[in-house]
């Protein structure tokens, strides 16, 4: 399949960092990189005009300082490309072919969402034979960094046909889990809830100002911080669910929270709640 030159050159870059010197001469590139003699030739003096290649021994170019960063750069972005397009399923010939592209042409944006993606499946496959751990195991395998997880949060009791709580609406989804040198937090920021009084069906409208989670042996208030409300990853619970590409991390931990409603505070509850990773 047909490359652009912009691939091409960044190919050349990428081989001057990982190739032999041997290889890195126009002979030698186009040998490794199936490219005509004379298309190789005209990459290396673009990459020479753009600052990042040394010519001054023609037999003998190599990768100015700039070159080199320039090429590191690259190199960790199709990495962790490659990475996650093998976990998705991807063959190794097309993730490899397709990384080159999403390397060059992806947004910064892009980059920090497929890196957390990344993360996750580096950490569920490190973690693929613990059945059950803590939190803190789970952010052990992750780098520093905020991760955004869907959740939901369950009644303690089944209620109108359904256990699953009027919180959720309580809370702005996703949630973030923050992990500093091995330690994670998790992020909850509320959010108004409205719902119909059952008194004169008026709207109603309330906050949970008071959130409190279990540490395994007591319920602990969770501070506010900033407005948003904050308890340890260590005190979730993981289940290792499935294997493969079937496999889920599933997080649970147990809270108890308190709803303002104006000057009224509803009476507090009990609810479950749950991350899927």
């Amino acid at each position: 399949m047909t490359e652009s030159l912009e691939i091409l050159k960044m190919r050349v870059l990428l081989s001057f960092l990982n190739e032999d010197s041997r290889f890195c001469t126009v002979t030698g590139l186009s040998s490794v990189l199936g490219e005509s003699k004379q298309k190789i030739s005209r990459l290396l003096m673009s990459l020479e005009k753009d600052g990042l290649l040394d010519r001054t021994d023609l037999r003998h170019p190599k990768l100015t300082e700039e070159g080199i960063k320039s090429a590191e750069y690259y190199e960790d972005r199709t990495s962790v490309i490659l990475n996650h397009l093998l976990y998705e399923g991807l063959d190794i010939e097309s993730a490899e072919h397709d990384s080159y592209a999403w390397a060059l042409y992806s947004s910064e944006n892009v980059m920090e969402i497929i890196r957390s993606s990344e993360q996750r499946y580096r950490a569920k496959y490190e973690l693929r034979r613990q059945n059950q751990f803590g939190g803190d195991e789970l952010c052990k395998h992750l780098s520093n960094g905020e991760y955004l997880f869907p959740f939901l949060i369950y009644k303690e009791n089944l209620s109108n046909g359904t256990n699953l709580s009027m919180a959720n609406s309580g809370f702005e989804h996703p949630c973030k889990l923050v992990v500093a040198d091995g330690k994670g937090t998790i992020v909850l920021k509320p959010l108004d809830i409205t719902a119909k009084s059952q008194m004169n069906g008026k709207d109603m409208y309330g906050r949970v100002r008071k959130l409190m989670y279990f540490d395994g042996t007591d319920f602990v208030q969770a501070p506010d911080n900033d407005g948003c409300i904050t308890f340890p990853a260590d005190s979730m619970f993981f289940l290792n669910i499935g294997s493969g590409m079937g496999q889920i991390l599933h997080g649970s931990v147990c809270l108890r929270m308190q709803c303002s409603v104006g000057t009224n505070h509803m009476p507090e509850s009990t609810a479950i709640f749950t991350i899927m990773i």
